[in-house]
């Protein structure tokens, strides 16, 4: 009876393993973070835009939710989704009307969501500020390294596409240690998790555990609400907002 049960009793196929980074040729953004040739304003960006014929009209303005920022006699001027000489063109023109031709200029001071987040394994959970070149050790090492029980050999990389979806890879961090892998370099909004164990159910972990990750804000404002994911493809089918 043993046997005939043991012989009815189906063998579940393992889940396939996470898919490491692709090399630097067939992915070179991974390993080299693009040059941004044209910026577009985003919501939470800070702004000065600064006159030097007409310094009455120097201000200071914060793209708002509604992707606004408020200038001084012009009221609100709609301001996400454009590049800042777009912006200024703008300005520019609608002041015209008023005081005359005058220069105007438009200068980021600080762009909202560059920032990467690192949780899991780590003396220190961070949210980072993606101010220059950064890559995966680099921000491991500023959130205080990882602990004894970290899985080195699979930290998740997750990756927000420009189309709403998410690319997760598994980094082996042990290769890169012994330059046997590049160190990939993070863009912004990129996720850095560190396990315990193996995740071979990845579609599980980002439904389970991406709310502990990212804040919820960050979430709304780049599209995850919520997602669809199977083993055997890896990436994460977001619709946007």
């Amino acid at each position: 009876m043993a046997a005939l049960v043991a012989g009815c009793a189906v063998v579940a196929e393992p889940p396939p393993a996470l898919p490491p980074l692709p090399p630097p040729a067939q992915v070179p953004a991974l390993y080299q973070p693009p040059v941004v040739q044209d910026y577009r304003l985003q919501i939470g960006d800070a702004l000065a835009i600064r006159s030097y014929f007409d310094a009455q009209l120097n201000q200071e303005a914060l793209v708002r939710s509604d992707g606004r920022i408020s200038a001084i006699l012009l009221g609100d001027v709609v301001a996400a989704g454009m590049a800042p000489h777009e912006l200024a063109q703008q300005m520019r023109s609608r002041y015209g009307k008023l005081v005359g031709t005058t220069d105007l200029t438009v200068v980021v001071v600080r762009s909202a969501n560059m920032n990467v987040y690192l949780n899991g394994e780590l003396r220190t959970p961070s949210v980072l500020p993606l101010d220059g070149s950064l890559t995966l050790l680099q921000a491991v090492a500023r959130a205080g390294g990882m602990l004894a029980s970290a899985n080195t050999q699979s930290v998740l990389l997750i990756r927000n596409r420009d189309d709403g979806s998410l690319d997760v890879h598994a980094v082996d961090v042990n290769k890169i240690l012994r330059n046997e892998a590049t160190d990939p370099y993070l863009l912004a909004r990129d996720v850095v998790y560190v396990p315990k164990t193996q995740i071979a159910q990845v579609g599980q972990f980002v439904e389970q555990y991406i709310n502990a990750i990212v804040p919820r804000a960050v979430q709304l404002q780049i599209g995850w609400v919520q997602s669809r994911v199977t083993n055997r493809n890896p990436v994460v089918q977001v619709p946007p907002p």
